[in-house]
């Protein structure tokens, strides 16, 4: 048996610091889905896997591989100086 923490949008807003607009966003992006859901419509509660939303807000950078929180969801870099040392390794490809 597996245990799953989950959370609540009011616990993702206060633990992780982002905004409640933002997780409504995600879950609307299809970025999140909800594991549980009490009640319905705009009043029903939605409850969340929180390695789902750890997976969102941090990241782990490419070229040195430091753990760092994302400033956009789709940041792949920690810094500007790892996103420019991608671009000189693989002038190829698009950092």
């Amino acid at each position: 048996m597996t245990t799953e923490i989950i959370l609540s949008i009011e616990h993702i807003v206060s633990e992780f610091k982002v905004s409640t607009a933002a997780v409504r966003a995600w879950v609307l992006k299809g970025l999140i889905k909800p594991v549980r859901r009490e009640g319905k419509g705009r009043d029903g509660k939605m409850w969340f896997a929180r390695g789902d939303v750890g997976n969102l807000v941090y990241g782990i950078c490419k070229v040195c591989g430091n753990g760092f929180r994302k400033a956009t969801i789709k940041q792949r870099f920690c810094s500007t100086l790892c996103r420019q040392r991608f671009a000189r390794l693989n002038p190829d490809r698009q950092a």
